[in-house]
């Protein structure tokens, strides 16, 4: 199969949902929360019900008109596939994606990965027809998720790895081996998302609209 190209928060202003009709992008990407049981798109973690956002080094106030999921899939309709990155904090947001997802008259184009791996099982076991994968953040994960695979108690399982988790092809090929299809986050420069693009991987996210036009 051809490499999938991820455009990274694509999915999460409106300002970026253009970008569905850019020729080097495959996927949107966004991350989906839930707050008072509604879905909304936003890259920082919602605090409670407060009126602010958690970013990587800062809080800021919550816009009013925060992205639904909603407004994501009218706006790209079928142009290009989706990858819905289920974000949790307190409580189990698969219920609410599961609702959404459910009323929809098609998922194919559609994925769901997830930080939380238990959520991700639980989301899989109410939508058999999504493409449900695990984030895998740190080495101690991939290890664990390799040694479970291998003892036959985990079942298969597309990955999405930090693209720093990877030194050599045989990684890849390692990796793909326990979990039959390997994306990696998030790669910014162009001669390392090419030479992933050689080791095999199967999808490159990207901040970068000059990285994906490389591939």
């Amino acid at each position: 199969m051809p490499l999938t190209r991820i455009l990274h928060r694509g999915g999460n202003l409106r300002s970026t949902f253009a970008a569905a009709e850019h020729p080097a992008v495959d996927a949107l990407e966004a991350d989906v929360w839930v707050r008072h049981g509604s879905l909304f798109l936003h890259h920082d973690r919602p605090l409670g019900l407060l009126p602010l956002l958690l970013g990587r080094r800062r809080l800021h106030r919550r816009p009013r008109d925060l992205v639904s999921l909603d407004d994501l899939l009218n706006a790209v309709a079928d142009r290009v596939d989706l990858v819905l990155d289920l974000r949790s904090w307190f409580g189990d947001p698969a219920p609410d994606l599961a609702r959404a997802l459910m009323a929809l008259e098609r998922v194919d184009r559609i994925s769901v990965t997830c930080e939380n791996w238990r959520i991700a099982d639980r989301v899989r076991a109410w939508l058999p027809a999504v493409r449900v994968g695990y984030s895998v953040r740190s080495e101690h994960q991939l290890i664990d998720y390799e040694r479970a695979r291998r003892a036959g108690t985990q079942q298969l399982t597309a990955v999405t790895v930090r693209h720093s988790l990877l030194g050599t092809a045989g990684d890849v090929a390692r990796i793909r081996a326990a979990a039959g299809h390997v994306t990696v986050w998030t790669v910014d420069d162009i001669d390392r998302a090419l030479e992933l693009s050689a080791w095999g991987v199967d999808g490159i996210v990207s901040n970068r609209l000059t990285v994906l036009n490389a591939l």
